[in-house]
């Protein structure tokens, strides 16, 4: 009896724990344009899917990609990080079994694109492998 008890109380605050972990591959509509590997944490359900490829990128880079396998994808519009660009910009997002590819467009940094997957990078361009 004492067993059953306890194991039921175990599942009971698993349950509750993995209610408030975001689900993996749910999107809000938050970018934080600033880091942009936030929205991967937040696709990839904060580490506990690895099992997809994930790219969020600025709108302007969109021509330059190809995914295939597609689980989601989604668009939103995030305001300057911290005054960098004088407007508004669209962000995409998708999570992908497939192959893709991606030419990666900027400085570098964090606020014009992130990634997660199996990839290869050969100097700006990024050739993801199907998982």
């Amino acid at each position: 009896m004492k067993t059953m008890k306890r194991t039921a109380a175990l599942l009971a605050l698993a349950g509750a724990a993995a209610a408030g972990a975001p689900a993996a591959a749910q999107a809000s509509d938050y970018l934080d344009p600033c880091d942009l590997r936030t929205k991967i944490d937040e696709l990839q359900g904060w580490g506990s899917d690895t099992s997809k490829n994930i790219i969020v990128y600025k709108a302007t880079a969109e021509e330059s990609s190809h995914f295939e396998g597609v689980v989601t994808r989604g668009t939103t519009r995030a305001k300057p990080c911290e005054n960098f660009w004088p407007a508004e910009h669209d962000y995409h997002w998708v999570v992908f079994s497939g192959e893709g590819e991606f030419v990666r467009q900027g400085d570098g940094g964090y606020r014009n694109w992130a990634f997660f997957g199996v990839y290869e990078r050969d100097d700006n361009v990024v050739h993801f492998h199907a998982r």
